[in-house]
């Protein structure tokens, strides 16, 4: 079997300092020859991608000394650095050692779903608080059930949890939910950033992109020259994502165009915006375009059929009777540097493209008008709302949005069905559909604007499956609505609120939460104000009873932060519930913990030692065509 790269196998240097099994055709042929269960066809083909283009580093030996020993890690770093890649390696890795790979799709809810004890599991979740922006209904799933998760897997032998996010999100997600903050998740951290890698593995990395493209001998040696791969290897915007892609472009280049290969690679390097810009404003067709702005629409990924039939909405009359085969061609030509197709679904084959978007729609604003005006589902209009109002998106495209506020409501009057989605569904999607409308009302709103209004509302009071955030959201900004008929019904969404809040405690940050929500609600219902002192009381309580109650165990451990603990033994009254031993335990717990604490950070391991020779070497047997 073909080795994953002869280069590195033939290496005694990564041998001795990284692990081999990268390098080798055990783990290959173990995800090629045995049965192995994913969750789609697409993720096995995904991490033999990854396998043929990595190069060891230190945040590999890193995450994987955080999967040895904390059982989860989560991969974190800016947007193209390689968080994916490397978690497609720990999952190759596990995959070698007997685990399963579940790949959770829908965010952390499908990894109690996919739980079982009699086996091996690595899950995986990509992107866990979203993709290029942040998703409010990740991001509270993961607020609520992330600690509580890495705890489990922490205490099962045969769990194992691999997460990614992109770094700026993470720092979102933590303004906004406590339990996301940097104590519970930073033992759990590994940053992986390309621009501080040491050069040899730079080199090695875009080596193996070039080995492993299907660039022709004369393109590769060109790219192998001293002078072409070192400028490359060195520059300030390097990045895995934009190698990758930008040989992608090479190869879909005309034949005239191949000449100055090393001009192509760089020209992306010093503008990446050029890459995608490039493609889109240049080189799609009118199908393939209008394809790629409708599945923008969609938010993660579209149903096929559905992404048909929006696309040919977006069309309008220029869809003719040939438009399914005028379809098949355009996601034809679209595979797989624009998109990809997974079973019965399409989604961009980088989150990059749909960053690069965000920015052509604020300098095209009449695009949007075209969005919106072709919109035939839903959640279409609430992306594009949610998009511009994305806390990185900027002033250009919430201007170009909400310039387009009458065809938004006259969008959302136009659609049949609000449970009929393009994109995937969302938990929180019911929630944020009735925010996107109630952003929309005016004073002299129309009676049909209002009675959708309404009726979302109505879905939210008798289902609140959005949680307690989300309700939370929803009521403050009906609250604030100049449409008096929607603010008749804060009251009970207030309530709701509550209820829902109340639901969501497990821990005493969530009645930390609770309290703050509180604060909000209490002046917008009775019942809330009547009852919340003494729920909040009922709650800290039982809540503190539960965590002290664990100490009758003499050998436990703290499983939540030092901090909490105090506060807890604070508040409780010991003797009265009959539970002063274990307190006893806690405080001498926390006392040892006071005396062994250094305050130096844990030392990440040492980089892998590196022949200085190695990097020539190997850009000459790519010259010589070995």
């Amino acid at each position: 079997m073909t080795e994953l790269s002869p280069i590195g196998a033939a290496d005694p240097v990564v041998r001795q300092h990284m692990r081999l099994w990268l390098a080798s055709s055990v783990v290959l042929g173990s995800l090629l020859n045995r049965d192995i269960v994913v969750r789609s066809r697409a993720l096995a083909r995904d991490i033999d991608e990854s396998l043929r283009v990595f190069a060891p580093h230190p945040a590999q030996e890193h995450a994987r000394q955080l999967l040895d020993d904390q059982h989860s890690c989560i991969i974190v770093g800016p947007p193209g650095a390689g968080k994916t890649t490397l978690a497609h390696v720990l999952l190759a890795d596990h995959q070698a050692e007997g685990f399963t790979i579940i790949e959770a799709t829908n965010r952390l809810d499908d990894v109690h779903r996919m739980w079982d004890d009699e086996e091996k599991q690595i899950f995986f979740v990509d992107d866990f608080v979203g993709q290029t922006t942040l998703d409010e209904g990740a991001a509270r799933v993961a607020n609520q059930d992330l600690p509580r998760l890495l705890r489990m897997i922490r205490e099962s032998t045969t769990k194992r949890l691999v997460l990614t996010s992109r770094n700026y999100l993470i720092k979102q997600a933590r303004e906004h939910h406590e339990r996301l903050d940097a104590r519970k998740l930073d033992p759990y951290g590994c940053i992986v950033d390309a621009t501080v890698l040491p050069s040899e593995i730079r080199a090695e990395i875009f080596y193996n992109h070039v080995y492993f493209s299907r660039l022709d001998q004369r393109q590769r040696a060109q790219l192998a020259e001293p002078s072409v791969y070192r400028a490359i290897v060195g520059h300030r915007n390097y990045s895995p994502r934009l190698l990758e892609h930008a040989i992608a472009e090479i190869i879909e280049l005309p034949a005239e165009e191949h000449e100055n290969v090393p001009g192509t690679i760089l020209r992306n390097l010093n503008n990446p915006a050029h890459l995608w810009e490039r493609l889109i404003e240049e080189v799609l067709e009118a199908d393939e375009l209008a394809l790629v702005l409708t599945l923008y629409t969609a938010n993660r990924s579209a149903d096929h059929d559905l992404l048909r039939e929006a696309w040919r909405a977006h069309l309008g009359p220029v869809a003719t009777s040939d438009a399914d085969r005028r379809f098949r061609r355009a996601l034809r030509r679209l595979e797989p540097v624009i998109v990809k197709l997974d079973d019965d679904r399409v989604e961009f084959s980088n989150p990059s493209i749909a960053d690069f978007l965000h920015e052509h729609l604020a300098k095209h604003p009449g695009l949007v008008g075209t969005l919106i005006d072709s919109a035939v589902f839903s959640d279409q209009l609430v992306t594009i709302w949610m998009t511009a109002n994305g806390r990185r998106r900027g002033p250009a495209l919430l201007a170009a949005v909400t310039g387009q506020a009458d065809r938004l409501r006259d969008a959302v009057l136009r659609v049949k069905d609000w449970e009929l989605l393009l994109g995937e569904y969302r938990n929180d999607h019911e929630a944020v559909d009735a925010r996107f409308v109630v952003a929309l009302g005016e004073p002299d709103a129309s009676p049909e604007l209002v009675a959708v209004g309404l009726d979302l509302l109505s879905e939210l009071e008798r289902f609140p499956n959005p949680g307690a955030a989300a309700l939370h959201q929803v009521t403050v900004d009906v609250a604030a609505s100049p449409v008096s008929a929607w603010r008749q019904r804060t009251e009970k969404l207030a309530e709701s609120t509550y209820a829902a809040t109340i639901a969501e405690i497990n821990d005493w940050d969530d009645v930390d939460r609770f309290v703050s929500i509180v604060d909000e609600l209490a002046p917008l219902s009775g019942k809330v104000a009547a009852e919340s002192e003494e729920e909040i009381e009922s709650q800290r309580l039982a809540v503190a009873i539960e965590e002290l109650e664990k100490w009758s165990d003499e050998d436990h451990e703290a499983d939540i932060d030092d901090n909490t603990l105090e506060q807890i033994l604070d508040f409780m009254d010991t003797e009265a519930h009959h539970l002063d031993e274990e307190a006893d335990r806690a405080r001498a717990y926390l006392e040892r913990e006071l005396e062994s604490f250094t305050g130096s950070p844990v030392p990440l391991p040492p980089e892998p030692v590196h022949c200085p020779h190695r990097t020539d070497a190997m850009f000459s047997l790519l010259r010589e065509g070995e």
